[in-house]
């Protein structure tokens, strides 16, 4: 891992543990709330890169089944195993922070589930727009990955091989 002080400002300010972790946060607590199960530990890798990127995050929309919005926006993730490979450290950083937070853990089995009632953490308070639009949008991608099938299927349509 990078010393954090040597990532450049953008990094450090775009992509920190933090806000990266609400995300991934986001994310785990909408799947487990659409299928009552925990949520997959590699599709954690797959989150970032499908929310944070602007032109991604603004076409992202549940009511489209994941394999429809593939085949309508390959221009939009011709690049994604490389996001998704270039995102590892930032996602394995907001993973660890949010554990050592007490909001998520690793279950026996290896999926992540929510530590805490996260009714208690707003979307909305303090937040600019573009932060909320991130949250809504990772519910989204939850809501995606609860129907699209098994993680190989996800993987596979969104072209990244494990």
């Amino acid at each position: 891992m990078r010393e954090w002080s040597k990532r450049p400002e953008e990094v450090r300010n775009l992509m920190n543990p933090a806000f990266c972790g609400r995300i991934i946060l986001a994310t785990v607590v909408e799947y487990q709330e659409k299928t009552n199960r925990a949520f997959p530990f590699p599709l954690v890798y797959l989150i970032l890169p499908l929310v944070l990127p602007r032109q991604i995050r603004e076409k992202i929309n549940s009511r489209t089944k994941l394999t429809n919005w593939v085949q309508n926006n390959q221009e939009l993730i011709y690049n994604f195993a490389k996001r998704t490979s270039d995102l590892i450290e930032i996602t394995n950083e907001a993973l660890e922070f949010m554990m050592q937070a007490g909001y998520l853990s690793i279950t026996d089995s290896g999926e992540i589930e929510k530590t805490v009632t996260v009714g208690s953490i707003s979307k909305t308070k303090n937040s600019d727009i573009e932060v909320k639009e991130c949250i809504t949008k990772a519910e989204h991608v939850a809501r995606w990955f609860a129907t699209a099938g098994a993680v190989e299927i996800i993987y596979f349509c969104l072209g990244v091989r494990p």
